[in-house]
């Protein structure tokens, strides 16, 4: 049954109804709406909360990979004053690490997310690549040590040759003078008279110097078993009474290194027995009153000595 036939229902209670569909109506719509922008509220809250914590671990990433960096900075450049004596031996391995370490700076100063984990694994290489300088370095170290200790054990062996050869040289040479002391021929009976020769030619010993024609001087080389045995000089000198080399020449011989004036050279064979030699010395003019002293060297020393009295 329709409204029209109900005369009880007044006219106005219909747009009562229709009025408070509408007010139900936009209560459900505003309250929709309230819904979901509460919804977007809270959804980019929690959007904005991620940013937030997605940022804060950013940053928090590059502090500790700025911070991390700046220590191997540090040690590296510790490492390698330390170890300057390596550079030439290091030096390809310190390009690599220098160019590293600008690169992960050049990430880190990007401040994207992606670059920081990027420099994040090239930091990590970066640290083995450190480790493996630090075990070379090491490596260098060592071996250093090791050549410092050889050198140290040579030089050491080296001083003691030098001792031991030093001590062989002396004793050698010590050995050589004893050889050359032992070896240095020596005369006996050595004596000098002045003769003079009668018209038959017999010589007559005579002390008045006006008399002398010649001064005889004769010893006998005594036998010496280390001595080479073949030709050798005897040297005759003769000093005069004023003390001067009494010589018809310039000649000399080697004493005591030195250039020395003979009077008379007499060559003779020596076969590691005694013999006698004898040298006979004319002045070709009077011999002057006084004492004379005699002498005979052979090689290079003096085997002999005497002295003669002329009246």
């Amino acid at each position: 049954m329709d409204d029209k036939s109900n005369p009880d229902k007044p006219s106005g209670q219909g747009q009562r109804d229709s009025k408070k569909s509408i007010v139900v109506a936009v209560i459900s719509i505003l309250l929709a709406v309230n819904g979901l922008l509460l919804w977007q509220f809270f959804s980019n809250k929690h959007s904005l909360e991620r940013v937030n914590i997605t940022l804060k671990t950013a940053l928090d990433e590059k502090a500790s990979l700025s911070a991390e960096l700046e220590q191997l900075k540090v040690d590296y450049e510790r490492v390698s004053s330390e170890n300057a004596s390596f550079q030439s031996q290091m030096s390809i391995k310190d390009e690599e690490i220098r160019n590293k370490m600008e690169e992960i700076d050049r990430l880190i100063k990007s401040g994207d997310a992606a670059q920081l984990r990027k420099a994040r694994n090239e930091l990590n290489r970066l640290k083995e690549l450190n480790q493996s300088y630090l075990a070379q370095i090491d490596s260098l170290n060592t071996v250093n040590s090791e050549l410092n200790k050889l050198n140290s054990d040579l030089n050491s062996s080296l001083i003691t040759e030098q001792d031991r050869v030093q001590n062989l040289t002396k004793e050698n040479s010590a050995l050589a003078n004893k050889v050359a002391i032992g070896a240095a021929l020596k005369a006996s009976n050595m004596n000098a008279i002045g003769v003079k020769f009668r018209s038959s030619g017999k010589e007559v010993e005579t002390k008045k110097a006006s008399s002398v024609d010649k001064i005889r001087t004769c010893c006998t080389i005594l036998q010496n078993l280390v001595t080479e045995p073949g030709r050798k000089n005897a040297y005759l000198r003769v000093l005069s009474p004023d003390g001067a080399v009494m010589s018809t020449s310039s000649e000399t011989f080697l004493y005591n290194n030195q250039a020395t004036l003979y009077t008379l050279k007499e060559p003779f064979d020596y076969e590691n027995k005694d013999m006698e030699i004898c040298f006979y010395w004319s002045k070709g003019s009077q011999y002057s009153k006084g004492n004379y002293t005699i002498e005979i060297y052979c090689e290079g020393n003096l085997i002999g000595s005497t002295s003669l009295s002329l009246k």
